[in-house]
């Protein structure tokens, strides 16, 4: 039964572990640039497109809640 109170979606911050390949490496910061969303991830110099990455999603709920 589809819930339409909550919905799904990765959330990227910094110092969230994602699956990257066949490695674990850690979120440094995120950036968003020309309608795309890369991270930079610790211990690199290049950003990583984040369609490329793996990440468990997070649960947002659209209604308000006390």
């Amino acid at each position: 039964m589809f819930d339409a109170t909550y919905f799904h979606m990765p959330l990227f911050k910094p110092g969230t572990v994602v699956q990257w390949g066949s490695k674990r490496e850690t979120i440094s910061y995120v950036v968003v640039r020309r309608s795309s969303l890369l991270v930079h991830l610790v211990g690199l110099d290049v950003p990583v497109d984040s369609a490329a990455l793996t990440l468990a999603p997070s649960r947002f709920t659209l209604t308000r809640v006390a």
